[in-house]
């Protein structure tokens, strides 16, 4: 509820709520600002004692992006267009934490390997590999390439339960 008043501050409405005059409860809000703040993740912006408004510290937007991330799904469509989408990368050693976190997204998200350091995927997902990439900061060794063939192509469409 918190995340949907900082970016909708209007949602109540949305939710059938606005025409009762809907308030939520204070304490229990007043709490969770309060813990909220207390982590680093809100700042209040007026110093009075009754005011309600709060921003996001850097703390707290490095929060929503890193759960961005993580929320992010790759759209199946009802027709496969019978394209494949092939991730390759070469991330240097002194990035190897990224590396392994950037390969298990990969799998997190349906891709399958070829080799360590190339996926494969059935389904279009350029703007999720590219917001992934930039996220772990390793867009400038990852090359993202869509093609109708490869060799062991029927393998993976058997991986992928394609016809």
């Amino acid at each position: 509820m918190l995340t949907v008043a900082f970016m909708a501050p209007n949602a109540v409405q949305l939710f059938g709520m606005g025409a009762k005059r809907y308030r939520a409860p204070r304490t229990p809000m007043r709490r969770t600002l309060k813990r909220l703040e207390r982590a680093g993740y809100l700042e209040r912006v007026s110093s009075e004692r009754t005011a309600w408004e709060y921003r996001l510290t850097e703390k707290g937007r490095e929060l929503l992006k890193r759960r961005e991330i993580e929320s992010i799904k790759i759209v199946k469509p009802a027709h496969w267009d019978g394209k494949w989408r092939i991730v390759v990368f070469d991330i240097p050693e002194n990035f190897r934490h990224a590396r392994d976190v950037f390969r298990k997204k990969l799998r997190d998200l349906g891709f399958r390997y070829v080799n360590l350091s190339v996926w494969i995927c059935p389904y279009e997902c350029q703007d999720e590999i590219n917001a992934v990439s930039a996220y772990y900061k390793v867009g400038k060794y990852v090359r993202y390439i869509r093609t109708d063939y490869f060799d062991g192509m029927e393998q993976a469409k058997e991986k992928f339960g394609l016809q």
